[in-house]
């Protein structure tokens, strides 16, 4: 089955929907997999970024039915499952109806792609706790700030409470150093306490404040095919963050399989 791998934090504005896009097509043009992308933010902005690709059902739709089977993916090429304002109704339905339907039909992508990425709503609710019940692995964006670096704390808390209650495959494969600005004391300020509090997770890299990021989103494509000098930079910062991320995943299954065979 295909890594779930979903990208969260309860706290919003730390491009957590930037990371999950640029990460989808990391995997598809560098990994070469067929990815399926999962938006579950109401304000649907994954889905505006990736709005070239093949829709094969609606997010909300995996709350509510059984979808049987959804797709036949292509090879290095991009699914997805757009978002859309009825999302914010999913937080009102009854957990134990929504939930084991939504684990199934994300069960079933896994099953059908090489990788699953979901992008979650920037708070704990009914849509992140399903998706961390349906998934592997946790990216964690985070901005260097001090409201953001609280939110880790608390994004950890729920990763690591849904690990012991209801999903105990699913592990925070790491914290993403985002929007980081050098020129910054009071970053590398947060920067260090990040790495003494929570060593284990933080990835040792960084992405920084690039202005070729966001427009080449606004384009339709990922920042390394921005034909601008500048995005070349930003583009070697970002691949650097998801070879990281993408160790740590697949360290993390190695080890969860050697665990199972023994």
């Amino acid at each position: 089955m295909g890594n779930v791998v979903i990208f969260g934090n309860q706290k919003g504005g730390v491009g957590k929907s930037t990371l999950a896009v640029l990460y989808a097509c990391w995997l598809a043009d560098v990994q070469r997999h067929s990815v399926c992308v999962i938006d579950l933010d109401a304000q649907a902005n994954s889905s505006k970024s990736l709005s070239r690709c093949s829709a094969i059902a609606q997010a909300v739709e995996l709350f509510g039915r059984d979808l049987g089977a959804i797709a036949s993916p292509v090879a290095q090429t991009i699914a997805l499952v757009p978002g859309s304002r009825k999302l914010a109704d999913v937080e009102l339905a009854k957990a134990d109806l929504v939930i084991p339907l939504f684990r199934s039909n994300v069960m079933r992508l896994a099953q059908d792609f090489d990788s699953v990425v979901i992008d979650t709503p920037p708070a704990l609710g009914l849509r992140m706790s399903a998706a961390l019940i349906a998934g592997d692995a946790v990216a964690c964006p985070i901005e260097l700030e001090e409201y953001s670096i609280d939110g880790v704390a608390d994004m950890l808390r729920t990763v690591f409470g849904v690990r012991r209650r209801y999903n105990p495959q699913l592990r925070l494969a790491a914290i993403l150093l985002n929007r980081f600005n050098p020129h910054s004391l009071r970053q590398k300020a947060a920067m260090q306490d990040l790495a003494l509090n929570f060593r284990e997770f933080v990835i040792p890299a960084r992405i920084s404040i690039r202005s070729s990021i966001p427009e080449a989103l606004a384009a339709g494509v990922p920042v390394w095919r921005l034909p601008k000098s500048a995005a070349r930079e930003a583009s070697l910062e970002v691949m650097r963050v998801f070879e990281l991320l993408q160790q740590r995943i697949d360290a993390s299954n190695a080890s969860l399989s050697a665990g199972t065979q023994a």
